[in-house]
Formats: structure tokens, C-alpha cells, sequence
């Protein structure tokens, strides 16, 4: 199934290219994406980055070339999950919970929605846990659903009864972010060096387009907790290394594809 090519993807072929591309360069690595191989819609495409400061055009026709703009790289860029694990943990749960009665259905599923969203831990029934500070989270959810006054909020700094691996054990689905981590490790498409095979401009760019969707799927689910925090078996560092490793070999296979 084909998507529609979207301004973050295009952008993307600069951060693992180079920072400049010429338009015959870029034409050919559209190549890539049906949806734009056969139309003359990648002359718009250019002129919409433009126009929103996405890249910098200079020259015009054939001689143009596209660098990319400091607003552009922040469009582009999927989630950094170092910047959340390496963030030390204080130690401290932060519990919120919330009473809807029955006839209140809906604005309790809205609830649990923004929540779940912002992947907090669901301790149990009515019970979210988060191991940094909330308040910002909580008036972010109430300013956008209107929900609910019943809100309550507390710091956990002493645990009876379970352990902090427990905690964490039971507040996340595991399995499935485990799931989706080695959807990304084991992906047929991604393994080895897959880009050494490649040819052409279009399929070297189809390969890095497969590898972002994979890539921002693995941690769709993961809440990226502080790395004193990691279950056993937690594999989110291995995703990212290998993630880093893919792109500096579709960096190389694009230099030497394009300089041919």
C-alpha cells in the first residue's frame, strides 16, 4: 500500500544525504516514491518547503539547490529517546488518579485516552503513574478535553509491599513494546547492510523511508523511562544503535550513488 509522501519524510533525505541537494539529485531520489514519479508535482513540492522556511533555495531551473533550515532539521528529526533515558530519576512515583462514575462513561474513556497517549503507567483500574513531574502533563489533558475535576495527584517516595522493578513491570505492556522492539531488530528489510545492494538513488530513498516508519513504530509504545528504570530484557538501546548504524550506511551508499 502506497502512502502519500509527506513533508517530515522529504525532509529526512536531507539529514541522512547532506544538508544541500541539487534538484537532479533530488528528482532522483523521489524516484523512490510512486507517488511522485510519474507527475509533476515535485516542483510544488519544492515550492510549499520554501514558502513554509522548511529549505532555502538558491539558483533557479535545473541549477537549483535545496539546503535545509534550522526549522526544517526540527520538522524532520524523529525522537531522540536518549535525551528521556538519560534523564536521572529522583527516585519519586508520581500517582494520579481519578474518580468518574458509570454515567460519566465517555469523559472517562477521554481520560484514559490522554493518558495512555502520553504513555504513563497504568498501576491499575484508575491508578497512573509517571516517575517525573505531572503538573505540566495534567494541565496540558485538562486544557485539552475539559476533563474532569476529580483529579487527584501525590508523590510516592517509599514503596511496602512490591518493589520499584515490580512497579514497572505491571504499569507497562512489556511485551508489547518488546514486540515492537524486534519488529525493528529482526525487520527482513533492515538487517545487515541493506542498502550495499542498492542501485539507484529511488530505492536507496524507499529503503530510508521503510526504515523510518519501522523505526518511530518501535517506540510508538515505549515510555522511555530513565535507565535506572529498564526492565530486564529491555532492548530500546539496542533499536537505537542500530538505527544510528543504518543511517550512516545509507549515508555512505548515497555518496557513492550519487557521485557516480
Amino acid at each position: 500500500m502506497k502512502h502519500r509522501l509527506n513533508y517530515a519524510e522529504v525532509l529526512d533525505l536531507f539529514l541522512w544525504t547532506m544538508d544541500k541537494l541539487s534538484r537532479p539529485t533530488f528528482n532522483n531520489l523521489l524516484a523512490g516514491y510512486e507517488e511522485y514519479e510519474h507527475r509533476g508535482e515535485s516542483r510544488a513540492l519544492f515550492h510549499e518547503l520554501e514558502r513554509h522556511q522548511l529549505l532555502q533555495r538558491t539558483g533557479s531551473g535545473l541549477h537549483a539547490t535545496y539546503r535545509i533550515t534550522a526549522e526544517g532539521v526540527c520538522r524532520a528529526q524523529v525522537d531522540d529517546p536518549t535525551a528521556s533515558w538519560d534523564t536521572p530519576w529522583d527516585g519519586a512515583w508520581r500517582v494520579v488518579t481519578f474518580d468518574l462514575p458509570e454515567v460519566r462513561r465517555k469523559d472517562r474513556q477521554i481520560l484514559w485516552r490522554a493518558l495512555r497517549a502520553r504513555k504513563l503507567g497504568l498501576l491499575q483500574r484508575s491508578v497512573w503513574i509517571w516517575p517525573h513531574s505531572l503538573e505540566a502533563i495534567l494541565e496540558e489533558i485538562v486544557d485539552a478535553e475539559g476533563v474532569p475535576e476529580c483529579f487527584c495527584g501525590f508523590t510516592a517516595r517509599e514503596l511496602f509491599l512490591c518493589t520499584t522493578a515490580e512497579v514497572v513491570a505491571s504499569a507497562w505492556d512489556w511485551k508489547r513494546i518488546g514486540h515492537r522492539h524486534e519488529e525493528y531488530l529482526r525487520h527482513p528489510s533492515l538487517t545487515g547492510n541493506p542498502a550495499a545492494a542498492i542501485r539507484e538513488l529511488g530505492r536507496l530513498a524507499a529503503l530510508a523511508r521503510c526504515e523510518r516508519w519501522v523505526y518511530q513504530s518501535a517506540f510508538s509504545l515505549d515510555p522511555l523511562l530513565p535507565r535506572s528504570l529498564w526492565p530486564k530484557g529491555y532492548r530500546g538501546a539496542d533499536v537505537r544503535q542500530m538505527h544510528l548504524r543504518l543511517r550512516r550506511l545509507l549515508a555512505l551508499r548515497f555518496v557513492e550513488l550519487a557521485g557516480t
